[in-house]
């Protein structure tokens, strides 16, 4: 009987079937042709079984012979909008709407499709408009806090995340919604943990995997993220941006071969995988993939994202090949494309480093000079992005006294606390005065704490943030007998350096060459009157003198951070340590000159730069 035919291959649909479901289904269809509700849910046996050209057929059979099929309508856009195909997504459950206004499931469907289609706003209205149909709909509750998410409301989206997770605590795809929204809001640990909860309720989740990826990643554990991308691509054969951030994690882990192996995987997958191809020509500069890359730059619907990393990417092949003038060319275009997109003010931040040197005065220095940890476990490396910083935590961190945490946060989050409970009469750093000698001390601790996390038993653990150069007098008023290494690099070096190489987050002075001028300008005043403040406190390498003469250097480095030479600093380069930034790659090579005066194969393109720098360049 077709009918008991359809009813069985619907209950096979229900536990997972969807193969017997697809037979019994079309058995029922050939017994009783005309009746739409069994186009209908073969169609979705289809969808769910991967088939997407047959479930579009099948849904369109349905639609024919029952013009006014609200189900079918949404059902179709839901394979449309799993195709890609957000547009002919949004025009299904526009039609199921018409059909039937009362439909929660189309509203939000609706909803979905529109977030897609970069119209949160509109999203919003139909995810609003399911719940007041249905207001216990979980699946819509999370729809509307992914849309918010998108417009950065995230305190009302986790709210809308959990009000899903109260209606349905098993559901999945929250947890790993609301795991976006607490990642956005800083709180990476909880979002783990929802992100854990996410994969351990339904383990076929591929985005909650995925999800963990990126967050563990960005705990700095790139060997548990290359577990979760794994995770995500075995469960989705055809996931590129799993490959990609696979391909990132195996960079950072220095297997190099392989992280080139999930690049080209995923531009295999996605050729127009732009970001795929920057980081791909990053460590493996092909020459034969420029004309490919090229040709999708001149379409004129490229967005200006995918343009900004095919520029960079071109720059980094058309460098390698030795033709400095294309290669800056298209990294000149990429930067222009990603400065665009910062909210940056050279003439504020140096603003910003008057009030620094104002504020850190030798009179504040004397009044803090007990109100930190006595503690000599801290060694910070800091310096201009690009001078060296990571090469030193490397010799550093090769010793088996020290270990080396990398980039840590955490003083930016101090000086964050500081200008919120301070800040109110007078703005940071000038505020910093008003902290007590008990709540600086409580920083040192909270400090010490999240260092001894990194290592129990290290006597050093090196903090590699650059940046912290700007923090050094909150950082000796913290820790009196904190080490401090700064590293120094010829200024067109490493503006230059910081310039051919793309930054997703953070370095906004990068993108434009007169701010970066500007900056490092104000970085050389800053480290001059640190120096004069706290003299014989800051001991400066400099990266050529690394370069040339290792062994003396690295002598004096150990000796600087209080500990006898080992011969292990020499042979940094064999460490199998993660590094979480551009440099992973260089600093597994045994230590060479060929980034000495870099500058000069682009220094007819450098000629205001190199006015403003030359009075510093060395």
């Amino acid at each position: 009987q077709p009918d008991a035919l359809h009813l069985l291959g619907v209950l096979a649909l229900q536990v997972g079937k969807a193969a017997v479901a697809v037979d019994l289904i079309e058995r029922a269809i050939k017994a009783k042709p005309d009746e739409p509700e069994f186009y209908n849910m073969c169609g979705e046996a289809y969808r769910v079984r991967g088939d997407v050209t047959s479930a579009i057929s099948k849904f369109k059979h349905a639609l024919e012979l029952k013009p006014d099929f609200a189900g079918a309508q949404n059902n179709l856009g839901n394979t449309f909008l799993e195709a890609g195909q957000p547009e002919d997504a949004a025009e299904c459950y526009r039609r199921a709407i018409a059909t039937d206004p009362g439909f929660p499931m189309a509203h939000n469907n609706l909803g979905v499709a529109l977030k897609e289609l970069g119209m949160p706003e509109e999203a919003i209205n139909h995810h609003e408009r399911a719940l007041k149909i249905m207001p216990n709909y979980a699946e819509a509750h999370t729809s509307l806090g992914n849309a918010l998410h998108e417009l950065h409301r995230f305190d009302e989206a986790a709210a809308q995340h959990e009000q899903a997770l109260a209606i349905n605590p098993k559901y999945g795809e929250a947890h790993s919604n609301l795991g976006n929204t607490l990642k956005a809001l800083g709180q990476l640990d909880e979002a783990i943990a929802h992100y854990q909860q996410a994969v351990a309720i339904n383990p076929k989740l591929a985005i909650a995997h995925y999800n963990l990826g990126i967050a563990l990643d960005e705990r700095d554990d790139p060997q548990g993220a290359a577990a979760s991308y794994e995770q995500a691509i075995a469960l989705k054969a055809d996931y590129a941006a799993a490959y990609n951030n696979l391909g990132n994690a195996l960079d950072q882990l220095g297997r190099r071969d392989e992280a080139i192996q999930r690049y080209e995987k995923a531009i295999e997958l996605r050729p127009d995988f732009a970001e795929a191809q920057r980081n791909l020509s990053r460590i493996h500069p092909d020459p034969s993939r420029a004309s490919a890359i090229e040709e999708m730059l001149g379409s004129s619907s490229l967005p200006d994202t995918d343009a900004m990393h095919f520029r960079f990417a071109l720059g980094a092949i058309y460098g390698h090949s030795g033709d400095y003038d294309k290669a800056f060319e298209h990294y000149s275009a990429g930067n222009a494309l990603k400065r665009e997109t910062i909210d940056y003010d050279r003439k504020e931040y140096s603003r910003y480093v008057d009030r620094l040197i104002t504020a850190y005065s030798a009179e504040l220095v004397e009044e803090f000079a007990t109100a930190g940890a006595d503690s000599e476990l801290p060694l910070f490396i800091v310096g201009m992005p690009r001078s060296g910083t990571t090469l030193v935590e490397q010799i550093l961190s090769s010793h088996p006294d020290i270990h080396g945490a990398g980039e840590l946060a955490t003083f930016g989050t101090f000086e964050e606390e500081i200008a919120q409970r301070h800040g109110k009469s007078e703005p940071y750093p000038k505020c910093v005065r008003r902290c007590s000698d008990g709540e600086l001390h409580g920083y040192a601790e909270r400090y010490l704490k999240e260092l001894r996390e990194h290592s129990p038993s290290a006597r050093r653990v090196t903090d590699k943030m650059p940046n912290n150069f700007a923090r050094i007098g909150l950082i000796l008023a913290l820790f009196p007998k904190a080490r401090i290494v700064h590293c120094r690099r010829n200024a067109l070096d490493t503006c230059v350096s910081n310039y051919l190489n793309y930054f997703a987050t953070g370095n906004e002075y990068s993108f434009n060459l007169r701010e970066l001028g500007r900056y490092y300008l104000d970085y050389e005043r800053l480290m001059e009157h640190w120096e004069e403040l706290f003299p014989d406190r800051i001991y400066t390498v400099q990266y050529e003198d690394l370069v040339s003469d290792q062994e003396t250097v690295s002598r004096g480095l150990v000796d600087s951070a209080g500990l006898d030479w080992d011969d292990r600093c020499l042979r940094f380069h064999e460490q199998d340590r993660a590094v979480h930034n551009l440099s992973s790659m260089q600093v597994r090579r045994a230590m060479y000159s060929d980034s000495v005066e870099r500058w000069r194969r682009y220094e007819k393109h450098l000629g205001e730069l190199v006015s403003m720098l030359s009075a510093t360049a060395r």
